[in-house]
């Protein structure tokens, strides 16, 4: 009888999930021409090279919270919002293709799924695989007006905090433009370096960790927002190192061989400030974990000592 009362919702279930991936298949297909965009712009461009990993990390994202599969029940709900969110990606995607902006044709895609999503399984299913759909926001490279205002800036203050950092240490640096001039030479600042790489893959990295630990909303906020400033020291780090390796050892070392290993050691460096930052958080406010009240009872044997 069990199994009769589980079995209807248990089919259902496997059905939708089962439709889900058909549907999704077709939407990939449909979308298969702004994916390979998206791609080709994953290869050229190494601020963006994190977006290769960024659909696996959402499906990870959904294998990591799968019980909550357990909430999609019949009848389904909320099937006109799902409607309304795949038309909505169809309104965005013709005014993307009308206006050649293909980075909002990748936005339309995001919403068909969001809006599949609810068609089939409904608000059950839209808490489930949330996150996952919100993390596939880090796929889509920057607009290059965006990425140029930020460029600039993101520049200068790596060179300034790199010339801070040097001049700390007892190094005598100077900052000209975007340019560290040391006692042994000059370290340009390029574009490359302004850290804007360091802070579009970093912030999907702590985005993914947001999802995946039990924080409270204010950690939660807290750490997302700390994440642009651990991905700017990360970077300040690199440029020191290498201005620090200059001056002890030589130019040619420092440019051809400490540049690219500090670049290495950034993600490694910045991953375990965020786990330092993390466990100070559960240190400094500890949760309180619900347990059984035991209840003492009281007696009036008098309590004999031995001695």
């Amino acid at each position: 009888m069990n199994d009769c009362i589980s079995g209807t919702p248990v089919r259902l279930r496997r059905s939708s999930i089962a439709g889900l991936f058909a549907i999704g298949a077709v939407i990939v297909a449909c979308y298969a021409g702004v994916l390979s965009h998206l791609a080709a712009r994953w290869s050229a461009e190494a601020n963006y090279s994190h977006g290769f990993l960024v659909p696996f990390i959402s499906g990870w994202l959904l294998w990591h919270r799968r019980e909550l599969l357990n909430g999609v029940r019949a009848p389904i709900r909320a099937r006109w919002l799902g409607i309304v969110l795949i038309a909505l990606s169809v309104l965005v995607r013709l005014l993307a293709a009308y206006l050649g902006f293909t980075l909002a044709e990748a936005l339309a895609f995001i919403l068909c799924i969001a809006g599949v999503t609810v068609f089939v399984g409904g608000y059950a299913a839209l808490r489930w695989a949330w996150p996952a759909i919100v993390f596939l926001l880090f796929m889509i490279p920057l607009p290059g007006a965006l990425a140029g205002r930020l460029s600039g800036p993101l520049q200068h203050l790596a060179t300034l905090g790199s010339t801070y950092v040097l001049q700390t240490l007892g190094i005598p640096a100077v900052a000209s433009g975007n340019v560290i001039c040391l006692t042994r030479g000059r370290i340009g600042v390029a574009e490359a370096c302004n850290g804007l790489g360091m802070l579009t893959t970093f912030g999907a990295v702590t985005a993914a960790a947001v999802f995946l630990l039990k924080l409270s909303a204010w950690e939660n906020a807290f750490v997302l927002a700390s994440s642009v400033g651990i991905a700017m020291v990360a970077n300040i780090f690199r440029i020191a190192a290498t201005g620090v390796a200059q001056e002890l050892i030589g130019v040619e070392f420092a440019e051809q061989v400490f540049h690219d290993f500090a670049g290495v050691v950034m993600v490694p460096l910045a991953l375990l400030m965020l786990g330092a930052e993390i466990l100070l958080l559960s240190k400094l406010f500890p949760r309180m974990v619900a347990g059984p009240l035991v209840v003492m009872r009281q007696t009036t044997r008098p309590i004999s000592t031995r001695i």
